[in-house]
């Protein structure tokens, strides 16, 4: 009867296909097969042990054939069809022939308990794997006994039961180590990794997931290698090596997607996501977020899909799309159903408590508190419990109970105090602030413990995107810090340390890893390697433009985040290879006697930070310091009024409304923000130098208005993105050949692109004045490079050397992308049949803005709003210029708005005249002597400042230019 059962399902299923030939040797094909499955060849793998068990079964060996649909289900099992692979395994533990071993039993509920493993249903597994270990002990059969006891351990590591899930694997660990199974030690040392570090063991963890990776990648198999790299990387991060985290996960991800098992690709996404979660990029999470769920859904595995929506929550919730995130929230309950899944459980109460936290819900807060405290304390989760104490903190906090907060964080910082030192930063920060509002001076001891932490990890990771996204996490705290010392100590010069400790300081590694030429000595074949990745980026986003359908824009952007991921994987990959940027001494922020000794009488820094809701004015001169804090104006937060006074200020302006409005509005501000800092250096400043924050990165202080003039026509005025960048920025008037080069790109249409409006050349209009602007200038250089129309290319700017030039001048439009800052740029050229020849697209963007190699003391960028870009908190305004200085210029002028072309053309042929006037008066032969000697100092004001209030005073005085949309965006930045 049996016999007959097997025949109608192979008959009627579609398991199994036709048999190639009647005469084939069923063992060979299954050695063959195993070689397939050795090498993850899973498909092929598939079909050939379908044949085999075909040939066993028509030879009457019901046995083998059993064997062989055993090793079709493993397969299929490891490429991700858990679900056939189930039915599969249910059905021979249905229809066993009553002549297979136990070895064969054991081997079946194995595979089930798998199976159901999988897909998260962890009591109907552990039941197999139990009844499986039985089997196998009966049989006598070592590495099946130990393969169960590892197996059995998953189960009752995700339901929180770690310590039988240890007892499981050291029974595992001592059978392989006995049989010298180096496979199956790889996978018992992988199980042991995952449990120490639930355990919150991250340090012990290490040592079993290195020896399980060097194992494997003996072994050579891929998809236990993809595995190996997931939790290499899982390991780094929880160490505070970023670097090495980036590298690891995209190791992974390359492998996940070879693969294609959806099982194992999806965690790998949500960890990238997370990454730049963790780094502000909202964007590229959402991506990797959005992807793994498309997966998730096709496993229906109940707590990843949680899991995953819960990711998917957190950036609605930062986004302040409150009703969202609760969807996504209760979602994920409704997938967890019945399922002993506490972890997961408790984590979502804690994501619910926060949410009605920030809806100023305290009861429902608590009750979900209370929820997820239940949970995690009976499982002993760690980090849940602890995270328990911190909302309970906060909930104190909250209500006005100090006291209480500041018990929950004191649990809390105990709790880390033997954790790695990124899991230590948070509850620093959190009790600092609690022992600040309970009145208690351990405030300051705390933040500077939390200080430490941060500047520990901050150069662990390469690349503007995630170090800058490090530092964006924390910089906010420096500067609430700041503010306590100026309101509770009154000690600016400590302020000043830590707004310094948080400005801009991915920006100022760059320049000095570049005064090193850290990167320029690197090896040719990695300098390719890296040119070859960001032009593959290029690539995509060329194609991206010309995409006809939304369907392969979205197939684009999803090549586009992987393959910006892997850039960035390699940045880390050379900063870890690399011994002397692995053993850099990265810069410390400027004193502030520094800063001071580089200032004359007539000249302040005015520098401007802002916290969650106020904002902090620190003015420096030659012999002092002044630090202020205001947390409101008119009853409302400092941030939000000045925030809505520039919007509305700068709204003026660009809409030409009339200039007597325009002065009322820069009057205010003014006095917000000016007005104090002269009146207590009794009016004697000549010189001011601007360090904008937030907003303030978009105000023309030249267009503030006293009352009777605009603050250009008596100050000179330059801006900078910190002052500790200062010293690192490249000084002017180093040895060049030629005086300047000047590009006008007149050619461009006005045609709308339809798929990609605000990247596509095609939608930016025709400048028919630059060509005048650039002949206008020239006329002032005994030596000039001028390039206009068909002359413009990326491929021909790149042929000059730029390093020869002392002024650069671009007169063409420039592209700020808000999303991604790597691609805004300068759109040189339309004609990509061109560009393309030469391996270019006509579009020279800020990361290859970087790469030049420049000695100019100016580039001027004359286009609309090539002053604007993305505020990154703690590293500022993300925008042309920080490439250009990084490139090396000593200073960049760039526009705040849309700009007229043919008043631009005459305030840059003012400037320039202007410019070199004061260039002679400035640097004359005894300076320049002096400079060879190296006894010159340059000085904060020089002769590009003076040129550039020339012009505006003169365009003030124009008939038909002296409205402030004419002269006012122009802003002069650097040395």
């Amino acid at each position: 009867m049996r016999l007959v059962l097997l025949v109608l399902f192979i008959g009627s299923s579609s398991f199994f296909g036709n048999v190639n030939g009647q005469n084939t040797n069923p063992d060979s094909l299954f050695d063959v097969a195993k070689k397939h499955y050795d090498l993850a060849n899973y498909d092929q793998a598939i079909k050939i042990f379908d044949e085999s068990g075909q040939v066993f079964l028509q030879q009457g060996d019901s046995v083998n054939w059993v064997h062989a649909n055993l090793s079709k289900g493993d397969a299929l099992l490891n490429s991700g069809n858990v679900r056939q692979a189930l039915d599969l395994f249910l059905f021979l533990d249905e229809q066993t022939p009553s002549a297979v071993s136990n070895s064969i039993l054991a081997r079946i509920q194995y595979f089930i308990g798998w199976s159901y493993r999988e897909l998260e249903q962890y009591e109907e597994s552990k039941k197999y794997y139990l009844e499986g270990i039985e089997f196998a002990n009966a049989a006598n059969d070592s590495l099946l006994t130990g393969r169960m006891n590892n197996n059995i351990s998953y189960p009752y590591l995700y339901t929180g039961d770690y310590y039988t899930a240890l007892s499981f694997q050291k029974k595992a660990m001592d059978i392989y180590e006995s049989l010298g199974n180096k496979r199956s030690l790889s996978n018992v040392m992988n199980g042991t990794f995952l449990v120490l570090t639930e355990l919150g063991l991250h340090r012990q963890a290490q040592n079993y997931i290195r020896q399980s990776l060097a194992l494997r990648e003996e072994i050579g198999n891929p998809h236990m290698l993809d595995i190996a790299y997931h939790n290499m990387a899982v390991n780094f991060k929880e160490l505070g090596r970023t670097d090495s985290a980036i590298i690891y996960y995209q190791r992974s991800l390359e492998l996940s997607r070879q693969l294609q098992n959806p099982f194992d690709i999806t965690q790998t996404l949500i960890n990238i996501g997370r990454l730049y979660h963790d780094s502000g990029d909202l964007d590229n999470a959402l991506s990797y977020f959005n992807e793994a769920l498309e997966v998730n859904y096709q496993t229906e595995r109940p707590v990843s899909i949680a899991n995953n929506l819960t990711e998917l929550a957190l950036v609605a919730r930062q986004k302040d799309d409150y009703d969202n995130a609760e969807n996504f929230y209760r979602e994920a309950l409704n997938w967890l159903g019945e399922t002993n899944s506490p972890q997961t459980r408790s984590a979502i109460y804690l994501d619910l408590a926060e949410l009605e936290l920030s809806r100023n819900n305290f009861s429902d807060t608590r009750n979900y508190i209370d929820q997820a405290k239940k949970l995690s304390d009976s499982k002993e989760f760690l980090y849940l419990t602890a995270r328990s104490h911190a909302l309970l903190g906060k909930l104190h906090q909250a209500k006005g109970d100090f006291s209480e907060s500041l018990n929950e964080y004191r649990k809390v910082y105990s709790m880390y105090a033997d954790q790695n030192y990124t899991a230590q930063i948070e509850p620093a920060m959190n009790l600092a602030r609690a022992h600040y509002l309970s009145d208690s001076d351990s405030a300051f001891y705390y933040a500077d413990e939390a200080f430490a932490l941060i500047d520990s990890g901050r150069t662990t990771v390469a690349g503007l995107t995630f170090r800058s996204g490090f530092y964006r996490e924390h910089a906010g705290f420096y500067n609430e810090v700041a503010s306590w010392y100026i309101t509770q100590k009154n000690d600016a010069e400590k302020a000043f340390e830590l707004v310094e400790a948080a400005k801009a300081r991915v920006l100022m590694d760059e320049l000095a890893e570049a005064q090193e030429n850290v990167y320029t000595a690197l090896d040719e074949s990695t300098l390719i390697k890296k040119q070859q990745k960001a032009k593959q980026i290029d690539r995509v986003y060329q194609q991206m433009e010309q995409a006809q359908s939304e369907e392969e824009v979205q197939a684009l952007k999803r090549e586009l985040t992987d393959l910006e991921f892997e850039y960035q994987s390699f940045l880390n990959e050379i900063h870890s290879a690399n011994k002397q940027l692995k053993n850099f001494t990265y810069p410390q922020p400027i004193e502030l006697a520094q800063i001071q000794r580089l200032l004359n009488s007539e000249t302040a820094i005015l520098e401007y930070t802002f916290t969650e809701n106020g904002v902090i004015q620190l003015v420096i001169t030659q012999n002092n310091i002044r630090g202020t804090y205001i947390h409101s104006f008119e009853g409302m937060d400092a941030k939000a009024f000045i925030t809505e006074e520039v919007r509305s200020f700068r709204t003026s302006i660009i809409e030409g409304e009339e200039i007597t409005e325009i002065q009322e509005k820069g009057t205010a501000l003014y006095e917000t923000l000016i007005s104090s800092v002269l009146s207590s250096n009794n009016n004697s400043l000549s010189n001011i130098v601007i360090v904008p924050d937030g907003p303030l990165s978009f105000l023309p202080f030249e267009a503030l208005f006293n009352g009777t003039t605009y603050l250009v026509e008596d100050h000179l005025i330059k801006y900078l993105p910190s002052a500790s960048i200062y010293p690192y920025i490249q000084s002017p008037h180093r040895i060049t050949t030629k005086g300047l080069l000047a590009l006008a790109g007149s050619g461009f249409e006005s045609e709308q692109s339809v798929t990609s409006p605000n990247l596509s050349q095609a939608s930016f209009a025709s400048l028919p004045s630059t060509l005048l602007e650039v002949d206008s200038i020239a006329t002032n250089f005994e030596s000039s490079t001028i390039l206009k129309n068909e002359e413009v290319t990326e491929a021909s700017l790149k042929s000059h050397d730029l390093s020869n030039f002392q002024f650069l001048h671009f007169a063409t439009h420039a592209n700020v992308d808000e999303v991604n800052p790597s691609r805004s740029g300068l759109l040189l050229s339309k004609k990509a049949d061109v560009e393309s020849l030469f391996g270019e697209d006509g579009h020279l963007n800020s990361r290859e803005i970087s790469n030049l190699q420049l000695n100019a003391d100016l580039v001027t960028l004359s286009a609309c709003n090539t002053g604007m870009g993305p505020l990154v908190t703690g590293e500022g305004l993300i925008g042309l210029q920080r490439s250009f200085i990084s490139a090396g210029a000593s200073s960049v002028m760039v526009s705040l708005w849309s700009v007229f072309d043919r008043s631009t053309s005459k305030f840059m042929s003012i400037f320039y005249r202007s410019l070199l006037t004061h260039r002679e008066d400035e640097y004359g032969l005894w300076n320049q002597t002096m400079d060879w000697f190296g006894f010159y100092e340059h000085p904060m004001i020089d002769y590009k400042t003076k040129a550039i209030r020339d012009a505006k005073i003169s365009l003030i005085n124009h008939p038909y230019y002296n409205h402030p949309v004419h002269w006012a965006p122009f802003i002069l930045i650097g040395k």
